[in-house]
């Protein structure tokens, strides 16, 4: 046995030997074909952006995932700062080296004051996955014979006796082992108390499951199988009465069925009497809920294990689509009867609202954001048109969650009401560039087979869900305008970002002048999400996009989105419920989002913080080299900018047509060239590049009939040549052949450089400053982070003295004293919280900050990254 272990070894090392030398031959023969004369050079095709920059990938070997550590000079503590204080707006003016210093010492006056241990530096793993994997499955490959030998053998019944006698063993109970092999009384000596245990029988020389209410007697010489009253496992009373112990007796009580994560179980009530003074105990609900179960109904004829609710709820949250019948029905085949998938989702929809109710008590917000409380920098809103409901489905019940977390409709058709009495609605999509938006419209007819045609969901710039309703009449302006009239006084948001902020900001303006309640609305700015911008026009993009609004540091405005991709896949299951029971499960999924979001919070800040350091330093130097390239100085960046917005902000139509057709075709080439440039680099679908071709095609048709248009009034010399213009749209002719063209009548201006040229340098501009913001809008999330927690342990304590001091009259004597244990268990959850999220982020600001890249979870996207969004409506615009 040992020289056959010595020569497995000798193999390992050989086939691990094989493989380093493998890859160090092709290593090798890579530099000599690079490097030799007249040798044949392997072709490899590169992506690359608008700018001419490869596009990265990502690799997935852990080689390369190692990252510099980068670090942050400490600054001098001082006074930690007030909860409330006034958070100034991170703008262009007063974006320096002061504000961000200020910031940092604000966050470091915090994590000082923490006592938090350095983090274990573990030795890392192997950082070749390829060969671990291939050293993995081979090491499987030569012990699978094994292993097949060992799953047959486990069928094998021995010929042994019991583990506590001489008796010859006839059960098997995989619970008890080591212990596990019992005769026929010792099995119902043991299993007269454990009776859940998972038992077989080994009777006729094979394995058979048998359920606790079945025991094993011996008739005739021979092993059989007969029912037996088993007794439900409750806790219970320590003194029954003062009579002596040996006087009471257990007996069954009426029947009750136990279902648990192995299965249905039919058992009976323990009853506990007294022979002398009669006394009598059975367990009441009070009992059966502290024993771990759960009633199916009032009368507690059916219990749930509670850890049946859990793993239910933990499913349904990784898998929406996953549904009640489907958990019901897989559970184990040998156990008797069936479970009702309708009784199961009322009485665990009664005990999750029971534990909210709890939580609730205990001082649990589940819709609110730790990083952007108090004030909160972004809102984005977006419509879910997959979240549907058939009309068909009908039900009277009121939901568990009414108003908790999607609003209630008689408030928001109250609300609809009164915006159409006060100004009269324009029927129509919006249009902006070559796209018609399905969700710029005041008005909207209602589905005839449709009740709910969706949700209108509003999340912070960390894809915290905060407030919903439900949609009856498509996306209209209405929608977004209620749920931020619910949240701006509540979360204190700066911006507020939809995909049609070009056509709804001008509503709300409007709107405002009839409605004076509305006008504090005008107090936040508008965010035109970054992806949603590339359908606009490009002047629409210049104004509103949230990439060129001063103060949003990098928010994408897109982070509804990935939520919305999370409850799209509801859709399956909740469409044919009813209006209650869609409510509350929509509600539970909003609440396991934002909890598994709290979870991560402060290693999505840590490594938010860390990227964008690096990324600002790109940027910034991506400026710099680019106005090198173009030969333009610091002013004349500044002055280029400003021409930039100068030229996206003057709409004002002027006499002369000429004019008109110039800035026309300078908008709708620019616009051309950009688009055609991102075709391929900002999508992954073949149907939706189809879409965008078929729209670049109309504007370029576009674009040659207005330069037909402008050839016919002007002279011949001042015509444009439109050979260099289709040459400056190709993608062979590149960014130098759309520099190379000028336009006739820039010929004799001042200015030669084109509106393009100005572009590059104004979204390099724009981008380098976006980053500088974000350094310090993060820095400071991360301060609110901690302050929140201090706060929240701090308002606890409040709350234990206030209870401690008098009993809640809502509450009985056990109730009042486990909602102090609840506290006290919500207090210690609080402070070690505190302790964990100071301890990131202190690692963060030190020198071994790139560790947080390599460890953190890789489900935790960042908002400013390239992330493949999926749409939450397939018609979000339609092409004109």
């Amino acid at each position: 046995m040992a020289a056959q272990q010595d020569r497995g070894r000798a193999e390992d090392a050989i086939f691990i030997a094989d493989i380093l030398l493998a890859q160090n031959k092709a290593k090798e023969a890579k530099g000599t074909a690079t490097s030799a004369t007249g040798s044949k050079f392997n072709v490899r095709w590169v992506e690359k952006d608008v700018e001419g920059r490869p596009l990265l990938k990502r690799n997935r070997s852990g080689e390369t995932r190692k990252r510099a550590s980068t670090t942050v000079v400490s600054v001098v503590s001082s006074e930690d700062a007030t909860p409330f204080e006034e958070v100034p707006t991170v703008t262009q003016s007063n974006c320096s080296q002061q504000l961000f210093e200020s910031e940092m010492q604000k966050l470091q006056n915090i994590l000082t004051s923490a006592d938090v241990q350095g983090p274990n530096n573990n030795p890392s793993t192997s950082t070749s996955w390829c060969l671990r994997q291939s050293v993995a499955q081979d090491e499987w490959r030569k012990a699978r014979s094994y292993h097949i030998n060992c799953l047959l053998s486990c069928n094998v019944v021995p010929e042994g006796s019991c583990s506590y006698c001489s008796s010859p063993a006839i059960i098997r109970c995989r619970d008890c082992m080591p212990q596990e092999w019992l005769c026929m009384d010792c099995d119902i000596h043991i299993h007269k108390k454990l009776t859940l245990h998972n038992r077989e029988s080994c009777i006729e020389g094979i394995y058979k499951p048998i359920e606790p209410a079945v025991c094993c007697v011996k008739k005739d010489g021979r092993y059989t199988l007969v029912s037996q009253v088993c007794l439900l496992p409750t806790v219970r009373p320590v003194n029954l009465c003062s009579c002596d112990p040996a006087n009471i007796t257990e007996s069954a009580g009426r029947a009750v069925i136990l279902v648990c994560i192995n299965g249905r179980y039919d058992l009976h009530m323990p009853n506990l009497q007294c022979r002398l003074c009669l006394a009598h105990w059975t367990p009441d609900m009070s009992d059966l809920i502290r024993s771990g179960y759960w009633p199916a109904s009032v009368n507690a004829d059916t219990l749930f294990s509670v850890d049946v609710f859990g793993t239910f709820e933990e499913m349904k949250l990784l898998h929406p689509v996953y549904r009640d019948k489907v958990f019901c029905g897989c559970w184990r085949g040998g156990l008797a009867g069936k479970i009702h998938g309708d009784v199961f989702q009322r009485s665990y929809m009664e005990y999750t609202f029971c534990q909210y109710q709890c939580e609730k008590m205990a001082s649990v917000e589940h819709f609110t954001c730790p990083a952007c409380t108090p004030s909160m920098l972004a809102l984005c809103a977006d419509g879910n048109r997959k979240l549907y409901r058939f009309r068909q489905s009908k039900g009277s019940e009121k939901p568990y969650f009414d108003g908790t977390f999607i609003a209630k409709d008689t408030d928001v058709h109250h609300f609809v009401d009164e915006i159409r009495s006060k100004m009269k609605s324009t029927a129509g999509r919006g249009v902006c560039g070559a796209s018609q938006w399905s969700a710029a419209r005041e008005t909207a007819r209602r589905a005839s087979k449709l009740d709910e045609e969706g949700l209108e969901v509003v999340v912070c710039r960390h894809g915290m869900l905060l407030r919903a309703l439900n949609m009856y009449r498509g996306e209209i302006f209405a929608y977004p305008l209620y749920l931020q009239k619910e949240l701006q006084a509540a979360t204190n948001g700066q911006f507020y970002c939809t995909d049609i902020a070009c056509k709804y900001w001008p509503y709300i303006e409007k709107l405002a002048v009839s409605m004076l309640d509305l006008r504090p609305l005008l107090q936040m700015r508008p965010f035109l999400s970054v992806m949603h911008a590339k359908a606009h026009s490009t002047k629409c993009e210049i104004i509103w996009s949230g990439k060129n609004q001063e103060g949003a540091g990098t928010t994408a405005g897109e982070e509804v989105e990935m939520v919305n991709s999370y409850l799209s896949r509801c859709a399956l299951t909740t469409k044919y419920m009813t209006k209650s029971a869609r409510n509350d499960m929509l509600t539970v999924h909003a609440i396991g989002w934002n909890r598994q979001k709290k979870k991560c919070l402060h290693l999505a800040l840590s490594s938010r913080y860390i990227k964008t350091f690096k990324k600002a330093e790109a940027e910034s130097q991506r400026l710099e080299d680019l106005s090198s390239e173009l030969g333009c100085p610091e002013n004349i960046v500044h002055q280029w900018v400003h021409d930039v917005r100068q030229w996206a902000t003057d709409g004002t139509r002027c006499d002369d047509d000429q004019s008109n057709l110039q800035k026309s075709i300078e908008q709708m080439f620019l616009g051309v060239h950009q688009k055609k440039a991102s075709l391929y680099n900002q999508t992954d679908s073949n149907k939706i590049r189809h879409l965008r071709r078929r729209r670049l095609w109309e504007e370029k048709r576009k674009l040659f009939d207005t330069i037909k248009l402008y050839n016919e009034q002007v002279p011949d010399e001042e015509r444009i040549v439109e050979e260099k213009v289709v040459s400056g749209l190709s993608v062979a002719g590149g960014d130098r052949e759309a520099e190379s063209v000028i336009w006739p009548w820039e010929v004799h201006s001042s200015e030669s450089s084109n509106i393009l040229t100005k572009k590059k340098i104004f979204d390099a501009y724009m981008s380098k400053v976006r980053h500088e913001e974000e350094k310090i809008i993060v820095m400071r999330e991360m301060r609110q982070h901690c302050t929140y927690l201090k706060r929240m342990a701090d308002n606890i304590r409040t709350v234990i003295s206030e209870i401690s001091s008098g009993r809640n009259r809502c509450l009985n004597e056990e109730g009042h004293r486990g909602l102090l244990c609840l506290l006290q268990k919500r207090l210690a959850d609080v402070e070690e919280k505190f302790q964990v999220v100071c301890s990131s982020y202190r690692q963060a600001l030190g020198p071994n900050a790139s560790s947080l890249l390599e460890d953190g979870p890789e489900e935790m996207l960042e908002d400013h990254e390239e992330v493949d969004y999926e749409s939450s409506d397939d018609s979000d615009f339609e092409g004109v």
